[in-house]
């Protein structure tokens, strides 16, 4: 297991772990319960810790959390179809408004 990415906010971390596992890598957060202790300890030490199972997918890891985090691309003015629920979602909408479901990456422009 191999630390890839360390979060202040459980929420972001959470979300970073999801994104993972999306990308069929499979990540967990670790130390998410330390946030309270923020004050008691050093700031760093409470911040929870996303996990890679498989040392060996760590960089691909990073490389898709550091394409997250410089922003997301520009649309492409088309309309795509979830591929859980099969509704028609705007362009500029990166997320299913009926199930959930994150914009696929090959429908990302």
């Amino acid at each position: 297991m191999r630390t890839v990415y360390s979060a202040a906010d459980p929420v972001m971390a959470g979300f970073i772990e999801t994104l993972l596992q999306e990308a069929g890598i499979p990540a967990y957060v670790n130390q998410a319960g330390l946030y309270g202790a923020v004050g008691e300890v050093p700031p760093t030490e409470t911040w929870a810790r996303i996990m890679v199972v498989h040392e060996e997918q760590a960089e691909e890891a990073r490389a898709i959390i550091l394409e997250y985090l410089e922003g997301e691309p520009e649309h492409d003015g088309r309309d795509w179809k979830c591929p859980r629920c099969g509704e028609v979602i705007e362009p500029q909408f990166t997320q299913c408004w009926n199930c959930g479901r994150e914009k696929p990456r090959e429908t990302l422009s």
